[in-house]
C-alpha cells in the first residue's frame, strides 16, 4: 500500500511538471514532505524587527479567509539569522509605505530562510499583495529569488506549519485553497521552481475565482502628516454611513484630530460632489526589473508637481511580456549609465506592451530625458518603435492610468501640458503614429 501512494504521489508530481513548467526544472520534494503540524513555529512579532507603525488599517472583510496566496521576495537577497532577516523585513516596509503609498508592509507575514516567521499585517487585516485577492486571503512571501532554487527546508517547514496555525486559529479557512501570486496578476512570483513546489499542495487550485468582490465604491485622496513629517497621499474608501461610527476607532496610531478630518472628508464625498480616484497602475519597482543602483542620487524635480508631461518611444524592440520587458530595462540602464554616462535610466517611468509599468527615476525626480523639461516634467518612454504603428491598448491604457494617478496623488499638476519628445528638441521621437495620437489626447499642446 505504501508503495502504491508513493507512486501515485510521484506520478501526480511529474504530471504537475510536465503541465504547468519547464520539465528540465525540478523539484526535489513535495509540499507533503512539510504537512507536520505546527511543531517548532515561532513567529516574530512586529515589535521584534522593528515594524513602523502602519499608516491605517482596515479589517479583513472575509474570515476566516478562504485563500493562502504564496510569494517570494522576487531579488537575490537572502537571510539565515533573525537579524538579517528582519533587516530585509524592514527594507520591504519601507518600500512599501515610501514608493508604494501603501498603509503597511503589503504581506500578511514574511518568512526567512532562518526559519523564522515575520508578522507583517497579520491575520486581522486587509493585505497589498494580491489585488482581488487582498480582503479574503493570508499572503505570505519568502524573501529570496526562487526563479531557479526553491526555498530551504526551514522555510518550506515554516510556511506549512504557519498556515496550519492559521487553520487551527480559525483564521484560515478549514476548506482554504492555495494560489501562487501569478494567478493572481501577470507575474513571475512566486518564481517559476517554487511555484512548482506550491502545485504539490493538494489545496492548490488552477482556477483560483474570488469569493466576494466589494461593492464599488468613491475614493478620495487625503493628505495626512505621517511619522516621518512627511506628506503621504492616500486613498480611503467611502464607507456606508452605518460604519462611520467605528470609523475614527479604526485609524491605528493617528492623533485625533486627523481621525476627525478623515471622517469629514469621507462624509463630504459621500454627500457632496463625489469623484473617482484613478486605479493605481501596476507599477513594477526597480528591485523587482533588476534595477543597478544609480551612479548618484537623482536630483529632486525644481518644480513638483511637475507641470508638464513629456511622452517618449525606445525606438527599440518591443516586448508583451514582463520578463522580456524586465531585459528591456535593464539594457535602457546599462546604455544610457555606460554609454551615456548619466547616474540612472532617464526615464521616471517606462511602460511596456505587457501592459505594466516600470519605475525608473520614480515621481519626483529629475530626469534625463527632455532638456530644457528635466526639472519640471514627468517622462514616460514606451517600449518599442512608434514610428509607422500605434502601440497595443495595453500600454495606451497604462500610460493614460499612470499620467492620471500621478495627478491624483498630488505627484503631477493638475493643469499639466502632455508634449511629445520631438517637441523639446530635435528628434523623431517618439516616433509618428504615436506622436499622432496623443495630438488626440486632451492636455496636449502645440505650444510647449
Amino acid at each position: 500500500m505504501g508503495s502504491l501512494m508513493f507512486f501515485l504521489s510521484a506520478a501526480y508530481v511529474l504530471t504537475l511538471l510536465l503541465k504547468f513548467g519547464n520539465s528540465a526544472v525540478k523539484v526535489s520534494m513535495t509540499w507533503e514532505d512539510f504537512e507536520n503540524g505546527t511543531d517548532g513555529l515561532r513567529i516574530i512579532s512586529r515589535e521584534e524587527w522593528g515594524a513602523r507603525p502602519p499608516v491605517a488599517r482596515e479589517p479583513m472583510v472575509v474570515t476566516p479567509t478562504p485563500f493562502v496566496v504564496i510569494h517570494h521576495g522576487g531579488i537575490t537577497q537572502y537571510c539565515y539569522d533573525q537579524t538579517t532577516c528582519s533587516a530585509i523585513v524592514r527594507s520591504y516596509q519601507n518600500f512599501h509605505i515610501n514608493d508604494r503609498g501603501w498603509f503597511d508592509i503589503g504581506y500578511s507575514f514574511v518568512i526567512g530562510e532562518d526559519g523564522n516567521a515575520y508578522e507583517g499585517r497579520g491575520w486581522d487585516y486587509i493585505g497589498a499583495h494580491a489585488p482581488p485577492y487582498n480582503n479574503q486571503s493570508i499572503g505570505i512571501c519568502v524573501i529570496g529569488d526562487f526563479s531557479n532554487v526553491l526555498p530551504n527546508n526551514a522555510a518550506l517547514k515554516t510556511l506549512s506549519a504557519l498556515i496550519n496555525y492559521g487553520v487551527s486559529l480559525g483564521k484560515i479557512s478549514k476548506s482554504y485553497l492555495v494560489i501562487g501570486h501569478r494567478q493572481a496578476r501577470d507575474t513571475e512570483c512566486p518564481g517559476s521552481v517554487f511555484y512548482k513546489y506550491v502545485q504539490t499542495n493538494l489545496r492548490w487550485t488552477k482556477h483560483p475565482v474570488p469569493k466576494y468582490t466589494p461593492p464599488k465604491t468613491t475614493v478620495e485622496s487625503i493628505a495626512v502628516v505621517n511619522d516621518n513629517a512627511n506628506v503621504t497621499y492616500l486613498s480611503y474608501k467611502c464607507l456606508e454611513l452605518k460604519r462611520f461610527r467605528g470609523s475614527v476607532s479604526s485609524i491605528d496610531r493617528m492623533n485625533r484630530s486627523i481621525s476627525v478630518f478623515l471622517v469629514l472628508t469621507i462624509c463630504q464625498i459621500t454627500f457632496g460632489a463625489q469623484h473617482e480616484t484613478p486605479v493605481r497602475p501596476n507599477i513594477i519597482s526597480r528591485s523587482e526589473w533588476g534595477a543597478m543602483a544609480p551612479k548618484w542620487a537623482a536630483r529632486n524635480l525644481m518644480v513638483d508637481p511637475p507641470p508638464y508631461v513629456i511622452i517618449h518611444h525606445s525606438a527599440s524592440d518591443g516586448c508583451t511580456t514582463q520578463a522580456i520587458c524586465q531585459a528591456r530595462m535593464r539594457s535602457f540602464q546599462k546604455f544610457h549609465m555606460n554609454e551615456k554616462n548619466w547616474s540612472d535610466i532617464g526615464y521616471n517611468f517606462v511602460v511596456g506592451e505587457d501592459g505594466n509599468v516600470y519605475e525608473g527615476r520614480g515621481w519626483g525626480k529629475h530626469g534625463s530625458h527632455s532638456i530644457p523639461y528635466n526639472s519640471k516634467s514627468i517622462g514616460i518612454c514606451i517600449i518599442g518603435n512608434f514610428d509607422g504603428h500605434n502601440p497595443n491598448a495595453a500600454a495606451i491604457s497604462a500610460t493614460k492610468s499612470l499620467i492620471s494617478y500621478g495627478v491624483a496623488i498630488g505627484k503631477i499638476k493638475d493643469n499639466y501640458t502632455l508634449l511629445g519628445h520631438r517637441q523639446t528638441t530635435q528628434t523623431i521621437c517618439p516616433g509618428s503614429s504615436l506622436y499622432n495620437l496623443i495630438k488626440t489626447w486632451s492636455k496636449w499642446s502645440s505650444n510647449p
